[in-house]
């Protein structure tokens, strides 16, 4: 039997189900992104997040010749919309008021910011994050994250414990 000859609809159906592995492993939230950017080297910074598969993230933003600055929350995704909704601020007075939610869209592997905290995250928002090369799993949690593992997350954080150890 030709191809041509099948009913039209056997056609469609074949083709959806096709397309359902390709959209689900698309669609497979990393476990840590990246991404840098800026208009002068004064204004460059990067910017990392890390998931935990229970729900924790963890934001980190480096920007030139500062010191990092790190925000906790939890995170949700809703079709292709992932949100981090940061943990309250421990101290307002010395931590500033806890940032607005960081919305992001999910494409093609990558997270772009589509409303963010401009006190926190700058006037032009976050770089594209894109998911950190290699074997690159949701942790299970990142609530015991001191800062993040910036040389790779196959370390995955630097907890509190051993950050004292140094």
């Amino acid at each position: 039997m030709r191809f041509s000859k099948l009913p039209a609809s056997i056609v469609l159906v074949f083709s959806v189900l096709l397309l359902f592995p390709v959209r689900g492993v698309a669609d497979k939230l990393k476990g840590f992104y990246s991404g840098s950017g800026g208009l002068s080297q004064e204004g460059h910074r990067v910017v990392f997040v890390e998931f935990g598969t229970d729900g924790t993230a963890i934001v980190q933003q480096k920007w030139h010749e500062k010191d990092p600055q790190e925000w906790r929350g939890r995170w949700v995704k809703d079709g292709s919309t992932v949100t981090v909704t940061y943990d309250p601020a421990k101290d307002p007075a010395k931590d500033g008021p806890t940032p607005v939610p960081l919305v992001m869209k999910f494409k093609h592997g990558s997270l772009t910011a589509t409303s963010w905290d401009q006190q926190t995250l700058g006037l032009l928002g976050p770089p594209k994050l894109s998911p950190f090369g290699g074997e690159n799993v949701q942790p299970g949690t990142v609530s015991s994250c001191q800062s993040i593992n910036s040389g790779g997350p196959a370390g995955n954080c630097v907890t509190w414990s051993s950050k004292d150890r140094h």
